[in-house]
């Protein structure tokens, strides 16, 4: 079983398939987290089919002659139904990491193995396509979103499997041709007998090592297609061969007398074949010397060739050394080597081309060849070239006697210089940040050990940085990622240029760095450091014509006082620079152990609330809102939810505020904006009617960005009617800055977008103010409308608010309307429109779809 999942691995390396190509391969499918979550959606209800459907499915192959052979008796065909069900629940199990693509790697090898062409392979996933579509569309016809998202899910999986299996496939044919032929060659040239192939012209197509030796034939006779009566003269085998070739009938025991040797006759016995190949015919000439009494005499002088061809032809370098190190001998390869002719080469000692550190521990291997402790040694060590150069060779010394006795030592020496290279440029990629160059986690975890077990020694301190750096996003968003890549790498020089060569900066992910600092006195020195990183941070740089300042927060973690560990003080780092984050960034802080369970949890859902926008938990609902008068709906309002990842949703009371505190609300709000904007075109092009999306503006968003320039972009990208486009903005918003508030609305409503003041009568405007702002709408705010029916101050308050409107021109919204007393009264006081449960509650997209059919219908 280790032997097989060892070929498994060896082939997953050979077709390159590791983290970045399973991954490459799913994106090029589109096959994404919401393809698996619509997987595990129908995974229960496939289930109920799976017998049925393994048992259908073996049923259909069993109809077809050539994958019935295949299959085996009925108890192969049973195993294999139970094995092929379970791949069917695999399928929707929704778990695709490295045990299932191993499992696909393994079927494509037994698919080779018992002969299951492809075409025949392909034919059985089109079966499993078209029986599951069929499953899901029975079942999920009247769902026609989810079952389209099952399917498509389904075909990405399925074609994914068959990506796999199928490179599998041929991969493992390929290494089974190679293994075969190797075998073959192997054999043939291993053969204690000589073996010659000729064709019908009697020219030499091919033969082994023995009748090479046999023939003593020049090593390019094959490729050349010599004649064969100019390796082999004589007329009684070119009879022979001329009746193998007529009749076809073995020509044994013909022997032939091979003169003009060094060493006179030699005589070889051949039986000759007659085949067939690629329609031609071809003869086999098998020969074996017989000249028993010359064979020692033969073999030496061929030995004595053999050597003196290997010496000058190798591929290796071969070096002869006296017992004191001088070079005695040396063949072409070694001069390559090293770039000396063979004259400046024999001038020299081993020593003298030795690297200096290498040295000490070759004189002692040398040392142990002379006394006969050691009879050979191999090692790996570095060469002087002429250029000054060092070359990484391996080399194999032996001991041997010189015809005097005299000791020598044989050298085999092999450039290894590439594969040297190769191993360095592997261990770089494996401990590195590809974009940056610098240490990666693996690494980082390695580093910081040492710097722990230093410190433990020495009684030092080790200080932790964790760096995030701030409002990164904007610039991947308004600058493209590009830039965003070019500001990573300037902001690692940065790190690198302030440190230590003892220090180590490392990428982590994405905007975040890791900087160790070992062999500190105190926490001082760390504070100092920090200081001096965010200084170099702040410096001016320029993206696409832009200036941006980068600014980073820093968390610190202190040896021994804040963990004894590697995992440990990187948690508090990291816990530390979320503190940072909650002051507004650009700043560094020290992990404090005293830090309560709340601020602890603050700190959590920070860091969550940061990430969710990278990982897409955050989601829109949307709650309509209805004409008082006819009962129509005739907008939404887009409500932002967060559905963090395996976790229940967070209420926005909790996660809004935090947002608003670290300025997090800006990109969210973005976001939000864009995606209402684009479900308001979806909606459109579904052949609904239009209807008006309402979209709640930030202080921060309103006041600090220049959100009219963000909406006409976000129109002109998303093709948004703005005449069915709201703007909500607070009171207290508007009254913090009117001066600022009246220009950018009045440019939002010179581009169509309609205005409204959300939450009236909680803030502090006046009638005078209401009027210079371009507003077309006011919405009661729910606290006024909850105690509607029992608070006389609070009806008349909404009495009010609606008469101040209806005299400006401008349209009423009641929010909070739950009982249908509330809604009587509003509707008596002239409210023109109203939301709440009364109504409905916030629903996602497509029960707002539901409601807009139900009402074109109508």
């Amino acid at each position: 079983m280790r032997e097989g999942m060892d070929m498994l691995e060896a082939i997953a390396r050979e077709i390159g398939l590791d983290g970045d190509e399973v991954a490459a391969r799913k994106a090029f499918l589109e096959f994404r987290e919401a393809d698996v979550a619509a997987l595990r959606d129908v995974h229960a209800m496939l289930e109920q089919e799976r017998e049925r459907f393994s048992g259908e499915f073996y049923d259909h192959l069993l109809r077809h002659a050539h994958t019935r052979g295949m299959l085996g008796d009925d108890s192969a065909v049973q195993a294999l139904r139970h094995t092929q069900s379970d791949y069917f629940s695999s399928l929707t199990a929704g778990e695709y990491g490295e045990p299932y693509i191993r499992e696909r790697l393994r079927v494509g090898v037994a698919h080779q193995r018992i002969g299951l062409e492809p075409k025949w392979y392909i034919g059985a996933y089109r079966k499993y396509l078209s029986e599951i579509v069929d499953m899901l569309w029975s079942r999920l016809q009247h769902e026609p979103q989810r079952c389209t998202a099952a399917i498509d899910a389904v075909l990405k999986v399925v074609y994914f499997d068959m990506g796999l299996a199928l490179d599998t496939y041929a991969h493992a044919a390929q290494r089974s041709m190679l293994q075969n032929q190797n075998y073959l060659e192997q054999v043939i040239d291993g053969m204690p007998a000589g073996l010659l192939v000729v064709d019908a012209d009697r020219r030499v197509r091919s033969m082994n090592r023995m009748m090479a030796d046999l023939l003593d034939a020049p090593e390019d006779a094959a490729a050349a297609g010599y004649p064969l009566e100019q390796l082999i003269p004589g007329d009684e085998l070119g009879e022979r061969l001329g009746e193998a070739l007529r009749s076809g009938s073995p020509q044994d025991n013909v022997l032939v007398t091979l003169d003009g040797r060094a060493d006179g006759l030699r005589y070889v016995e051949f039986n000759i074949r007659r085949t067939q190949q690629a329609g031609g015919q071809l003869l086999l000439l098998i020969g074996q010397d017989v000249t028993f009494r010359r064979k020692a005499r033969l073999r030496l002088q061929e030995s004595e060739e053999f050597f003196r061809l290997t010496f000058n032809q190798a591929a290796v370098g071969i070096v002869l050394l006296s017992s004191d190190g001088r070079l005695l001998r040396v063949n072409r390869k070694m001069s390559q080597i090293l770039g000396y002719t063979e004259v400046e080469l024999l001038q020299r000692f081993f020593q003298q081309l030795t690297c200096e550190e290498d040295l000490p521990d070759e004189l002692a291997l040398i040392r142990r060849l002379k006394t006969g402790e050691i009879n050979d040694y191999q090692r790996e060590k570095r060469l002087m070239r002429r250029d000054g150069t060092t070359v990484w060779v391996n080399v194999s010394v032996s001991v041997m006697r010189d015809p005097h006795g005299d000791q020598r030592f044989i050298s085999v020496v092999k450039d290894i210089s590439r594969r040297k290279q190769a191993e360095e440029a592997l261990l770089r990629m494996a401990n590195h940040d590809a974009l940056t160059g610098l240490p990666n986690r693996a690494l980082l975890q390695d580093r910081l050990a040492q710097a722990i077990a230093h410190a433990h020694r020495n009684g030092s301190q080790v200080a932790v940085m964790f760096i995030d750096l701030d409002r990164f996003k904007h610039v991947n968003d308004s600058l493209g990622h590009d830039a965003g890549d070019r500001m990573i790498v300037e902001i690692a020089r940065r790190l690198s240029s302030t440190l230590r060569d003892s220090d180590t900066v490392a990428r982590q992910g994405g905007d975040e760095f890791v900087v160790v600092l070992p062999d500190l006195a105190g926490e001082e020195d760390a504070a100092t450091v920090a200081e001096k990183l965010l200084e170099n941070l702040f410096q001016p740089l320029v993206l696409c014509g832009q200036e941006v300042f980068p600014t980073g927060s820093i968390g610190i973690a202190m040896y021994p006082r804040d963990g004894q560990d590697s995992a440990t003080l990187l948690k508090n780092a990291d816990t530390a620079m979320y503190r940072s984050k909650g002051q507004g960034g650009h700043h560094y802080s020290f992990y404090m152990a005293d830090m309560g369970a709340q601020a602890f949890e603050h700190l959590r859902m920070e860091g969550a609330l940061q990430r969710a926008l990278q990982r897409q938990e955050f989601l829109l609902h949307y709650q309509p809102v209805v004409d008082i008068g006819s009962g129509a709906v005739s907008g939404v309002e887009a409500l932002l939810r967060w559905q963090p990842q395996g976790q229940p949703m967070v209420s926005p009371a909790d996660f809004i505020p935090l947002a608003e505190e670290t300025g997090l609300i800006v990109p969210i709000g973005e976001w939000v904006l864009a995606t209402a904007m684009e479900q308001q075109v979806a909606w459109r092009r579904q052949g609904l009617p239009p209807v008006r999306i309402s979209v709640n503006l930030s202080a921060r968003q309103f006041l600090g960005q220049d959100v009219a320039h963000q909406v006409g972009m976000l129109m002109a990208r998303t093709g948004c009617d703005p005449r069915y486009l709201t703007l909500e903005i607070t009171e207290s918003v508007l009254m913090e800055n009117p001066a600022a508030a009246t220009e950018t609305m009045a440019r939002l409503a010179e581009m169509g977008v309609q205005l409204a003041i959300d939450d009236f009568g909680t803030g502090y405007s006046s009638l005078a103010s209401l009027k210079r702002f371009p507003i077309h709408s006011l919405k009661i705010d729910r606290s006024f409308v909850m105690d509607l029916t029992q608070d006389a101050d609070d009806a008349a308050i909404v009495n009010a608010v609606i008469a101040l409107a209806h005299s400006m021109k401008l349209n009423v919204i009641a929010e909070g309307v739950e009982t249908a007393e509330q809604l009587a009264i509003l509707s008596a006081r002239g409210c023109d429109q109203m939301q709440g449960y009364c109504f409905s509650r916030p629903v996602a997209p497509q029960g707002i779809e539901a409601l807009l059919r139900a009402a074109k219908a109508a």
